[in-house]
């Protein structure tokens, strides 16, 4: 990325969005800076490949593969198996809200959402930083900004013809390129203490959720987790325990997002400073978590087992 891009490129991402009139500005500002690097990139891949196709509304991500064009107003052509159809639809319908984002109500709209679903995940955070109405604001401005540049950057890939394929390198590079652009900004608005509460806390995203899971087993007993324990919990969960993505079994049954398992050193660290009540209920959810492990193994297993064979025509 050249000196002038990059320069460029932080200039825009670091642009306030508080003003609900300034965001489509905004959006389209960077979005330029973008081209020009993905411009580049495309160019840096023609030295070694033949410059492929512009993609069509079809281009969803980097690391998938897009689907047929969507060029078709029907559900699904004669030839065209159901779920590549589905598939085409999803397409369709990605690239139609990158089209509305251009629409400044639209996007006023919609960061007026972004910003209230914060709340879900940060409330906590938001709590801890202590920070004042004006630097709370700007913490959430910054945090949707973040949000969106993945998306930014995959809109003007599409507009600029790289192919998820043979251009993934670039397009992720690009990705991480912007995100740390934001994630400065974010350490220059909370100073660096309060960007390193802002980072643990989102690495320890699945860890937090599994004790709000325990405190909320405790609820209607008279043991409920006070702020010491479930901090201690977070703590014990995240060291050594790394979430595992999870797919699920067939039909992404029973599965989805990361876990944190509920070892048994969890347990043993945990009678420290839990209750023994309290320690009950957090067996009980690693025998919970156990059974539905087994589930999952077994309905791979008997999927795997079951799968319809290919006859030769």
């Amino acid at each position: 990325m050249s000196t002038r891009a990059k320069n460029y490129l932080i200039i825009v991402l670091a642009a306030a969005t508080s003003v609900s009139g300034f965001i489509a500005w905004n959006q389209n500002r960077r979005l330029t800076a973008l081209r020009e690097e993905l411009l580049k990139a495309s160019q840096s891949a023609t030295t070694i490949k033949p410059k492929v196709a512009p993609v069509t509304a079809s281009f969803t991500d980097p690391v998938a593969a897009p689907s047929k064009p969507a060029a078709s107003a029907e559900p699904y052509a004669p030839d065209e198996e159901p779920g590549a159809a589905r598939q085409r639809g999803n397409n369709n319908n990605r690239a139609n809200f990158a089209a509305l984002m251009t629409n400044p109500e639209f996007a006023k709209a919609m960061s007026l959402q972004q910003h209230a679903a914060l709340d879900n995940r940060y409330a906590a955070l938001f709590k801890q930083l202590n920070l004042s109405p004006a630097e709370l604001e700007r913490f959430k401005n910054l945090l949707v900004e973040r949000q969106n540049s993945r998306m930014d950057v995959i809109n003007a890939a599409r507009e600029n013809g790289l192919n998820p394929r043979e251009n993934r390198d670039e397009i992720n590079k690009l990705v991480s390129e912007a995100q740390a652009e934001v994630d400065a900004n974010i350490k220059a608005a909370l100073g660096e203490a309060r960007f390193n509460q802002y980072q643990n806390y989102d690495a320890t995203q699945s860890q937090r959720n599994l004790v709000s899971q325990l405190d909320q087993r405790l609820s209607y007993s008279s043991t409920q987790l006070n702020t010491t324990q479930s901090q201690f919990l977070v703590t014990a969960l995240a060291s050594g325990n790394a979430p595992t993505a999870d797919q699920g079994g067939p039909g992404n049954w029973g599965g989805g997002g990361n876990r944190t398992t509920i070892t048994d050193e969890v347990i043993q660290q945990a009678q420290s400073v839990l209750s023994p009540d309290q320690v009950a209920v957090l067996k009980q959810l690693q025998s919970e978590q156990q059974a539905q492990q087994k589930i999952r193994d077994m309905m791979r297993s008997s999927a795997g087992g079951n799968a319809p064979r290919t006859t030769g025509n």
